[in-house]
This record gives C-alpha cells, sequence and structure tokens, in this order.
C-alpha cells in the first residue's frame, strides 16, 4: 500500500479499471476506502463522478466534464513528486570538481556561492590539478566534473565554456620590451621560463608546430612565481592575462600567431551523471556568460 497516494491517483486508478475492486486490489487499499475516496472527492465538488453499476462504474456527464481539470491537477502532482526526487538527488550531496588557475579565481567561486543558495545541502570537493590530470581522474570516476582546456583531453565529453589569450611577459629593460607585438621565434631566443601546465602546454605545443627550438631555463608551476623570477631577469615567459596580477613594472606584449586556451567544462559520460552533476553541469552552462561578461580577458562561448 502507497501511503503517499491521493484521491487523484485513486480517482484515475478506478477511470482505468472501471471497478472499484480491481482499483481496490490494485492499490493495495479496501474496496470501502476506495468507494470512501471517490465519495469525498464527489462531495468536495458537489457533483458525482461515476455512475455504478453492477458491472463496473463509467464516467458520469459532470465526470467528463471535470476530467480536463482532474487531469491537471494530476499532472502537477506528477511533476511535484518528480522535483521532490530531484531534490533528494541535492541533498548531502558531494560535488568533485577538477579545477585550475584561473577558473580558481575567476569562475568557481561565484559559480558556488550562487549554487549553494539555491542547493544548500550540496558540498563540494575541488581538485587542483594538470589538464591531462583532470581527464584521467573524469575517466576513472575520482571527478564528476572537470574545468579543463579542451585542446588537451581526447577521451571525455565537454562543454566549450570561454577561450582567453596568452601573452608576452618581458623586463621592462629588456631588448624585447621596444616591440608592440612580438612573434614565436623572436621570444624563442631568449631564455624561457615555462609555466607548467603538466603534459599539455600551449606555448610549447606552439613552438614545436612551428619547428621553433626553445632555451627552456625554468618550469614553474606558479605564475606569481614567473612573475617575481621575470622581475629578477631569470628569463622571459608566455602567461595568460586572466591568470595575471600585479604586472604593471613588466611589459605585456601580444604574441603574433594569438595563442588561445579554450576552456571547457569536462565529464566522463553525460548519461551516467548523477542528478547532482547534471543539475551542477547546467548552472555552469547558464551562469559563465553571467559572470564573465565583465572580465574582459576572457571570450564567452554562445551556448
Amino acid at each position: 500500500m502507497d501511503m503517499n497516494l491521493t484521491k487523484y491517483d485513486i480517482f484515475f486508478k478506478v477511470l482505468e479499471t472501471k471497478t472499484i475492486s480491481q482499483a481496490a486490489k490494485e492499490l493495495g487499499y479496501s474496496q470501502s476506502a476506495i468507494s470512501q475516496t471517490i465519495k469525498a472527492l464527489e462531495e468536495e465538488l458537489e457533483t458525482t463522478l461515476f455512475i455504478r453499476q453492477k458491472s463496473g462504474v463509467t464516467l458520469s456527464q459532470d465526470g467528463f466534464a471535470y476530467l480536463p481539470y482532474l487531469k491537471s491537477v494530476q499532472a502537477s502532482l506528477d511533476n511535484l513528486r518528480t522535483k521532490k526526487k530531484e531534490m533528494k538527488g541535492l541533498d548531502q550531496v558531494t560535488l568533485r570538481i577538477g579545477t585550475f588557475t584561473s577558473v580558481s579565481r575567476h569562475l568557481l567561486p561565484s559559480l558556488m556561492e550562487e549554487f549553494i543558495q539555491i542547493y544548500p545541502n550540496v558540498q563540494f570537493e575541488l581538485y587542483q590539478s594538470e589538464y591531462t590530470n583532470i581527464e584521467q581522474q573524469l575517466i576513472d570516476g575520482s571527478l564528476d566534473l572537470g574545468f579543463t582546456c579542451i585542446d588537451a583531453i581526447q577521451q571525455v565529453q565537454y562543454q566549450e565554456l570561454y577561450y582567453d589569450e596568452m601573452f608576452a611577459l618581458v623586463p621592462r629593460n629588456h631588448v624585447l620590451a621596444k616591440y608592440n607585438v612580438l612573434s614565436m621565434k623572436q621570444i624563442a631566443k631568449y631564455p624561457f621560463i615555462q609555466l607548467d601546465e603538466g603534459d599539455y602546454s600551449l606555448p610549447i605545443h606552439m613552438f614545436r608546430s612551428l619547428n621553433l627550438p626553445v632555451q627552456i631555463k625554468h618550469k614553474v608551476y606558479d605564475d606569481s612565481t614567473i612573475l617575481a623570477m621575470i622581475r629578477q631577469n631569470l628569463g622571459i615567459s608566455i602567461l595568460y592575462q586572466n591568470a595575471l596580477s600585479d604586472y604593471d613594472d613588466l611589459c605585456l606584449i601580444p604574441i603574433q600567431e594569438n595563442l588561445f586556451r579554450h576552456v571547457g567544462i569536462a565529464y566522463n559520460n553525460y548519461d551516467t551523471l548523477s542528478y547532482a552533476g547534471k543539475t551542477f553541469l547546467d548552472f555552469i552552462l547558464k551562469k559563465t556568460p553571467e559572470i564573465l561578461k565583465d572580465k574582459d580577458s576572457f571570450h564567452i562561448i554562445k551556448i
């Protein structure tokens, strides 16, 4: 017996089976309970919905008149039940998200803050990692979603969110500081500090595609450290503008070849993604353009 059945559920079961006895049997109720429920609904509507006969029941003329409205009420109840199940799917759930520096600084905290306002019982676990590591963690199931450079992944599904641009950074007293635009060929001639992005590095990929040997002197994970090293004349670098702050004492120079990083939200398989994961994914796709619209260094992809 389902204790959550409403009088509308019982009405439609009687309508389906055409007998009180069969409806009672299928619902696990007594015949008297079914009859009393139908009678209560009829009293509420001040009419007779069913014509009772020995062979069963049929809709009365008023029953036919009320039927579209009763169907509408039943559909609303079904939608309410569905929403209740969905909300339970977001109760005390933990979402495991892979991320990297610029997303962690400019996008993810705002997404989390707005999402938690709607679903206060959702918890987040954030894993800062490299692009290819995030892909592997999605494949092995240790992450639900991952922000990553989509050019670096091959085996998972994704939705592109935005692209950003890389610029050359040199000291103000450097020979390259006088140029308004630099080519990768010019940059390759000088000691280079590589931003460590794991197995996939956009500048290194570009150097190789142009068959340019590059003098990698240092490999550093943190962009703030790279800025400090540039100030000490330990080399020049190529960094993402949106990951930078406090670099006014250095020269930020566009690159002729236009190095764009395409960033997306990735997942292993949409069909097997949890309800919470799908809900946050949809939220990311909807809210990212709103959050980044006033940040000039992010070029938003219209979805």
